[in-house]
């Protein structure tokens, strides 16, 4: 069997932009796992059963371990997937360097003017009143610093549709760039 390492397609933006979406519809398309950041976090708070702020401290920390943790352990055990999560650069720039010695790895910045992403991201707290139990008050989408990192990083927009289309997205993932 040749050698060959996994694909680590990143999926970040602001809050609102449309990262959860388009990382699901990828990974359909791709047939990858999609690992999310939320997701781990919900899981955390669901174990205690108690609203995010009356959590410790370090819990957006423990789920961001737990997160960067399983992303790892796939990829060190040879599985292509995809990492959503809203990690600004200072994050995700040390994790990147770490994982490109397990896979090779793509960055999608899904972007979308700051007030549509803010109204998104208002109107999924009213779809579900039980978010804010899970994750208490979000970053404001202006204040996203998105990560610049040397690996093939394509923009998305998000407003309708996506531009690049999710064929164009998955071709350039495939062909190995960006």
């Amino acid at each position: 069997m040749p050698h060959t390492k996994p694909k680590l397609v990143v999926v970040t933006g602001p809050p609102g932009s449309g990262k959860t979406t388009l990382s699901k519809q990828l990974g359909k398309l791709l047939y990858f796992p999609v690992v999310s950041r939320d997701e781990i976090k919900e899981g955390y708070v669901s174990t205690f059963n108690i609203r995010h702020g009356e959590l410790p401290e370090n819990t957006n920390k423990i789920a961001s371990e737990v997160f960067f943790r399983t992303v790892e352990l796939l990829l060190s055990n040879k599985v292509s997937l995809i990492a959503e999560a809203a990690f600004q650069h200072q994050v995700w720039e040390p994790q990147i360097e770490r994982f490109k010695k397990y896979a090779d790895v793509f960055v999608i910045i899904c972007v979308i003017e700051a007030e549509i992403a803010a109204q998104r991201h208002l109107e999924r707290d009213l779809d579900d009143p039980k978010r804010r139990f899970f994750h208490g008050a979000a970053l404001r989408p202006a204040e996203y610093e998105p990560p610049m990192l040397d690996v093939p990083t394509i923009k998305v927009c998000t407003l309708n549709g996506y531009d690049p289309e999710l064929e164009e997205i998955r071709k350039r993932i495939v062909d190995g760039g960006l």
